[in-house]
């Protein structure tokens, strides 16, 4: 009976520590909930040198932007540490799902650490096949297609046939969105995102001879 009681109570005094090892991304100090729709949530990451997330689980679809380039360390729960080099406008997309991977990152550089984790939460049902985007496309599966722009790319007006979409400015000072139809603009600085509705007819501009890196994500 003792013995059945002690055992009850070590396993009483683990569970909050199993519990919290176990996080959902999105409830992950670090991973700061920025941005959230009924199609995706985007979470933004930000890791001063040595900081080190708490574990924590992916198990959405999910799509990464770095921002920054870094030395990281990454551990998934019960393995080694491994070391990785993000570059700058880096981007992956992991389906996760039942493949959740639950890990932690460390900022193994002298520099501040940037990426984005936008979770896709649901698809787009358009009435209308699809149809890319007049943009160099890095990525295409059945759950988003991921676009590179830089600043020659602006010459291309999007129409209004598209999904939801999320654009990311990698690198340049700035760039404004243009709704042609509402005839109203929106300044986009580097490290933000902006989102644009589905069926929106737009531009983008920037300044000339800006060296701009952009990355549209257009959900499907």
């Amino acid at each position: 009976m003792f013995f059945s009681l002690f055992r009850l109570f070590c396993f009483s005094a683990l569970l909050p520590l199993s519990l919290s090892a176990q996080v959902q991304v999105s409830k992950e100090p670090f991973h700061k909930k920025v941005m959230e729709n009924q199609y995706f949530r985007l979470l933004d990451v930000k890791l001063k040198p040595g900081d080190t997330t708490q574990f924590h689980i992916h198990s959405l679809p999910s799509v990464f932007v770095r921002f920054t380039a870094n030395q990281t360390r990454t551990q998934v729960q019960g393995q080694d540490w491994i070391s990785e080099q993000s570059e700058q406008g880096q981007v992956s997309f992991q389906s996760f799902g039942t493949d959740s991977v639950i890990h932690r990152v460390t900022n193994a550089s002298d520099k501040l650490f940037h990426v984005t984790d936008m979770e896709l939460l649901a698809p787009y049902k358009s009435k209308f096949p699809f149809h890319p985007l007049p943009y160099q496309e890095l990525i295409d599966n059945e759950k988003v297609a991921v676009y590179q722009l830089n600043a020659a790319s602006f010459k291309d007006k999007v129409t209004s046939i598209h999904g939801p979409i999320l654009a990311q400015l990698v690198k340049g000072s700035e760039v404004v969105y243009f709704d042609i139809v509402t005839k109203k603009a929106i300044t986009m600085k580097e490290g933000k995102y902006l989102y644009i509705p589905p069926g929106n007819t737009f531009s983008f501009s920037a300044n000339e001879g800006e060296d701009i890196n952009m990355i549209l994500v257009e959900i499907k």
